[in-house]
């Protein structure tokens, strides 16, 4: 902008995106109109000072609106100006965005509107302000269909995710009586389509008082019935459900802690805290743009940076990032990077806000140890230019040449090091000549690296001295006339340093002989070559090669298979299945023969040696292993009765199982292996196994497993008249077939050790608290047949059951085990205790956690003074409910009935008259106590005179008993007690004082 008043479009109410739309006496009207207002408010009173000097101001502006609108290219220049104002203020509006993942903005609901009214300029809508900001309106992209949409809310309604939670709710229902397994989220949409319309039928034809959430049941499975198909539909309504559940710690802590606009690296922080392996991530990420947008929360979802800076010169927001280096607003450059600590700040620094460092000074310095580098590489010196590099990195990370730099570098020090690799190696081998001419030449390229290493510079001085006294037996060798000692003197020379140019060449006209009549034969995995040596032999070793399809061409580099003196050579490191060809060669003082003695093709063939046959049922199972490189192995059976043997067809599979056997017959069985070389077929002669077919009884599928209620203890049945052992494990284990190996039964079980063995059974115990699968096994040497599994729940029941009447319930209070999901408790009038399958009987359920609410379970007893109640503790084990053994409460109403007596006595006898209500025909079993001194308590606090010997008769509510003899010593040292503590729940005694005050 050219100057910094206010754009003249904001103020007299124009929309500089439509400046097309404006004519001339269109916008003399609108000044005409503002001054007018402007005017009126300088002079009207009641406005305070500052507000009528602004006002002021503007009615003098006015002349310099008509001035630049009234000329076309000012008035453009204001239209374009005001565009770019109106962008800059528009853009604080993405921080009230949603961010989706492919970076596009969503204002929030109410964002753009709440906005254009602060932002006081007449003319714009709010299609203009999103249109500038680069936002769209409306909501993100829903995460599913409206139809997995709609179901997913029929599943909220009765508290359920997923079709298989609300499901198993209807299967798990106690009044529903629906015989199907659970389904899982895994299941298929077969298994799930299946379990819903059997459910549906139920629900359907139940009455309202068995299941009282029959209506919102019925509406959730209409929803749920139009996703069942499609696959496609019924996967993403799952998928939509387990995502949301997932999803609720992290809704929660996004409402919890939202105070700015939410970045990617928070998302995903709360996702990978919260979320497991078995939902989808991507659906995750719509759900939650979903949930933020309708929850007004500005995200981040890309992986883009959405942070803004403001800008120093103008104000306004600008969107923040690595590029941002000038306000689109004004054109100010206001940021720049540090190129030391990589701090952003005002462009106008001198010095690093931060680390202090000086922009000019430093780029200087900068730039000078470029120079250095650049001088040191073009010199070889390599650690100097490293220094160079480290101070340059050091003193200013950010220099744009910085990384050209380091990649010469890395290049030369690359370089150095598979030179230096490259002389060691050549010295290491011999080659002293070779290594000597590369060492020179390294130190001519880089002589500051070669002159620091010692390992190098002691190679070049054992190089240089062997190249020197090679070449002087090599001059003496040209001096002298005698051929044996020409001879000797260049050997000598090859000794010194065998890579000699002069030397071998000398060597090489005059070669050893090579070997001759070479033969092979197979030996014991191996391949033995003997060869008759040459007449010439002394000081002559021996080089074998060998290449695969063809003769091998050898040279002087060329690397045998092996060197050796002696004129044998054993090769056990052949491939099955290849062609070999092998060549023969004399070698004296590094030079071959030119003659060689040739073998081949030669080719070894592997037999079938790992085999493993196993029993199975009805047959047997074969593994093998096919030898390396062989085509195919081939298998024939025979049962050794004369047969002459069926082949099998293998397939190239490297299992097989034989079915159809006859059981307790040995099968033999020939493996052979075939290679298929040049178009035709070798066989190896083939390998021979056997083993019997088990003659398996039949598996035990009638276990009968009863628990003994005296002593804890448990009896098996079975009808079978072979061996059973039996073994349990905690867990069920998927056994495929009946035959399996009794090893694999003891790692997976544990042996059952018999209290008391039967011909048909056997009685056993098992630790209490616990759920075991028990499985009945017949042995068969290596094998067992293993039977059908019974599972048997010793599981610990309620403890601490305590319970007390009020205001006519009874209030149960109990001790939950760790595992138990609820409590059952089965209510029958009287005392005789209700089973846990009894239809008749009254039953509440209680789950774990409504009980953890409350703290205990009442129990109504509807004028009843008796009730019993079996309480059970259930258990879901691999989504079987299980019970266990019942805690059986006689329950009392806790009002109970006075009995007076008195105790009369005369000379020779004693009664005792009872009176109690009229009602009353029958009183408990009672007894009378006498204490040795003062009066008895309790029933044991004295000695028992007298027993009712049953339950007292009544006429009228009175009786009259007479005491055997002449009745108690002292009667006033005697009380009446009931005989059970339990009739005091109805029943209480009034005892006479005797004259006692």
């Amino acid at each position: 902008m050219a100057t910094n008043r206010q754009n003249y479009c904001q103020l007299l109410g124009l929309n500089p995106l439509k400046e097309s739309s404006y004519t001339a006496e269109s916008i003399s009207k609108k000044i005409d109109t503002k001054e007018a207002k402007w005017a009126n408010d300088s002079r009207n009173k009641q406005n305070d000072t500052e507000q009528r000097f602004k006002a002021e101001r503007l009615v003098e502006m006015c002349g310099d609106m008509r001035r630049v609108m009234n000329d076309p290219i000012l008035r453009r220049k204001e239209f374009n100006d005001g565009q770019n104002v109106l962008k800059g203020k528009v853009t604080k509006l993405r921080l009230d965005c949603v961010i989706l993942t492919d970076g596009t903005y969503f204002a929030l609901p109410g964002a753009a509107d709440a906005y254009l009214k602060k932002l006081h300029w007449e003319g714009v809508t709010k299609a203009d302000v999103l249109k500038l900001a680069g936002i769209r309106d409306g909501q993100p992209p829903k995460p599913a269909n409206d139809k997995v949409l709609n179901a997913y809310k029929g599943l909220r309604s009765v508290d359920a995710y997923t079709p298989s939670e609300m499901l198993n709710a209807l299967i798990s229902h106690p009044n529903l009586e629906i015989s199907l397994d659970p389904v899982g989220d895994a299941s298929s949409p077969t298994q799930i389509r299946s379990a819903f319309e059997v459910c549906d039928k139920r629900v359907n034809s139940v009455r309202p008082d068995v299941l009282p959430e029959q209506d919102s049941y019925i509406q959730a499975m209409r929803s749920l019935k139009l996703v069942l198909e499609p696959d496609a539909d019924l996967a993403a309504l799952t998928s939509y459900g387990k995502c949301n559940r997932a999803l609720i710690p992290v809704m929660d802590t996004i409402e919890q802690e939202y105070s700015t606009q939410l970045t990617r690296k928070y998302i995903d922080d709360l996702l990978n805290a919260h979320l497991t392996r078995d939902v989808s991530p991507d659906m995750c990420i719509r759900i939650l743009q979903q949930f933020c947008y309708k929850k007004k929360i500005a995200a981040n979802f890309s992986n883009t940076d959405s942070s803004m800076i403001r800008c120093p010169e103008c104000g306004v927001m600008v969107q923040a990032g690595p590029n941002t280096s000038y306000c689109p607003s004004c054109g100010k450059n206001f940021k720049t990077t540090c190129p030391s600590c990589g701090t952003t700040q005002i462009s106008k620094n001198t010095v690093c806000i931060k680390c202090g460092f000086n922009f000019k000074e430093g780029f200087a310095r900068a730039d000078r140890l470029s120079d250095e580098f650049r001088k040191n590489m073009q010199k070889g010196s390599v650690r100097s230019a490293e220094r160079n590099i480290a101070q340059l990195r050091e003193a200013l990370p950010g220099y744009a040449g910085l990384a050209a730099m380091s990649a010469e570098l890395e290049r030369a020090l690359t370089e150095c090091a598979s030179t230096r690799k490259y002389i060691l190696d050549a010295y290491g081998k011999g080659r002293y000549a070779e290594s000597k001419s590369a060492i020179e030449a390294f130190r001519a390229r880089y002589p500051e690296a070669a002159s620091g290493d010692v390992e190098v510079g002691q190679a070049y001085e054992k190089c240089a001295a062997g190249v020197k006294a090679a070449d002087i037996y090599c001059q003496r060798a040209s001096l002298t006339s005698d051929r044996g000692e020409k001879m000797g003197l260049y050997v000598r020379a090859t000794e010194v340093c065998p890579d000699f140019p002069e030397a071998r060449a000398k060597l090489r006209e005059n070669p050893p002989q090579g070997p001759a009549d070479a033969k092979g034969t197979f030996r014991e995995k191996a391949f033995v070559i003997t060869f008759t040596p040459p007449a010439d032999s002394d000081g002559v070793t021996y080089c074998i090669y060998r290449e695969r399809g063809s003769l091998p061409n050898v040279t002087e580099e060329t690397r045998p298979l092996a060197e050796f003196p002696s004129a044998r050579y054993e090769d056990k490191t052949m491939d099955p299945g290849v062609e070999y060809y092998y060549s023969l060669h004399s070698k004296r003082w590094g030079v071959l023969s030119k003659e060689a003695a040739h073998i081949g093709p030669i080719m070894t063939i592997a037999e079938v040696d790992k085999v493993i046959i196993e029993p199975i049922d009805g047959g047997l199972r074969l593994m093998y292993e096919k030898p390396r490189g062989a085509t195919r192995v081939r298998l024939w059976r025979s049962d050794g009765e004369g047969s002459t043997g069926t082949e099998i067809a293998l397939n190239g599979n490297t299992v097989y199982d034989d079915i159809g056997l006859v059981g307790g017959r040995k099968y033999y069985y020939l493996f052979a292996s075939e290679y298929e070389v040049r178009n035709r077929v070798e066989r190896s002669p083939g390998v021979v196994f056997c083993e019997t077919a088990v003659d398996a009884p039949k598996p035990v599928r009638d276990l009968r497993i009863q628990w003994n209620k005296s002593d804890g203890t448990f009896k098996a049945k079975w009808d079978t008249q072979e061996r059973v052992v039996l073994y349990s494990t905690p867990k069920r284990i998927n056994i495929s077939g009946n035959m399996v190996k009794m090893e694999d039964v003891r790692s997976w079980m544990t042996e059952i050790v018999p209290i008391t063995e039967y011909v048909d059974g056997a009685k056993f115990s098992l630790p209490d608290g616990s759920v075991q699968y028990i499985y009945p096994v017949i042995p068969r040497g290596r094998m067992g047949i293993c039977g059908k599994e019974q599972m048997v729940t010793n599981l610990k029941p309620f403890r601490d059951v305590e319970w007390s009447v009020s205001n006519g319930d009874c209030v149960i209070s109990m001790g939950w085990p760790d595992d138990a999901v609820e409590a059952k408790l089965v209510i029958g009038n009287g005392t005789e205790a209700r089973g846990y399958d009894d239809a008749d009987a009254e039953t509440i359920i209680v789950r774990r956690e409504e009980y953890q609410t409350d703290r205990q379970v009442r129990v109504h007893m509807g004028g009843r003074t008796k009730r019993s109640v079996n309480i059970f503790a259930v258990y879901r084990i691999d989504g079987v409910v299980c019970p266990s053994r019942g805690i059986v409460l006689e329950l009392n109403s806790g009002v109970c009935r006075k009995v007076r007596y008195t105790v009369k006595r005369d000379r020779n006898s004693a009664t005792v008259v009872l009176a109690t209500d009229q009602d009353v025909s029958l009183l408990p079993p009672m007894m009378m106590v006498q204490a040795s001194r003062g009066i008895p308590l309790r029933r044991n606090d004295g000695e028992v005179v007298w027993r009712s010997e049953g339950p007292v008769q009544l006429t009228n509510g009175t009786v009259t008993l007479k005491l055997p003899g002449k009745g108690p010593e002292a009667v006033e040292r005697c009380r009446l007690f009931m005989a059970e503590d339990s009739d005091y729940y109805d029943f209480r005694f009034v005892h006479p004082l005797y004259g006692r005050d």
